[in-house]
């Protein structure tokens, strides 16, 4: 004996029905199929309306979007556990994601690991990044050959807008991987 589905809720005038076949999504032929075919239609519309307006934002847009979205919020997960990068304090109501070469200086380190640690409000914002004692404790922490590095890298850099798209899909996975080890 064949079972008959399950009753399911009209997609497009939401009544309760039961369906005749296993994969009939409306209750009535006539008005509800031309409904949800609509309906398709406007969602397929937005979709590509929001893909074109994508297309249209600058890089300026998703560098943000990277940095704000992505990358600060890891580099604050993976130093949860530590105090700001200059002062050392645990004790600050907000704190950032601090560059030892600030982005204005050398914006191809802005997503740079060894360029950017947590840092207090204080010293990131009033103190101007606590520069001396941020390097002096980054060569403690990384070692002198790597703030060498970053100190003396002065390559130039451009990201694209897949570059980018990648990136912040590569952050999230590890915001996620942290999270599931606490």
């Amino acid at each position: 004996m064949i079972k008959k589905p399950r009753k399911k809720k009209c997609k497009a005038c939401g009544e309760v029905f039961q369906p005749e076949r296993q994969f009939q999504e409306v209750c009535k032929p006539f008005p509800c199929s031309l409904d949800l075919a609509r309906i398709k239609a406007k969602k397929k519309e937005d979709r590509e309306h929001r893909e074109r307006k994508k297309d249209l934002k600058p890089i300026a847009h998703w560098l943000k979007e990277t940095q704000f979205k992505a990358f600060n919020p890891y580099i604050l997960k993976r130093d949860k556990e530590r105090g700001c990068m200059s002062c050392g304090t645990y004790d600050c109501e907000e704190f950032h994601a601090g560059h030892l070469r600030s982005i204005g200086a050398a914006s191809q380190l802005r997503f740079n690991e060894d360029n950017c640690w947590k840092q207090c409000s204080k010293c990131n914002t009033h103190l101007s990044g606590n520069r001396e004692q941020y390097e002096i404790n980054l060569r403690w922490h990384i070692g002198n050959e790597r703030v060498d590095a970053l100190i003396n890298d002065n390559t130039t850099r451009t990201w694209t807008r897949e570059e980018l798209e990648e990136m912040r899909k590569v952050y999230r996975a590890k915001i996620k991987e942290l999270e599931a080890q606490l």
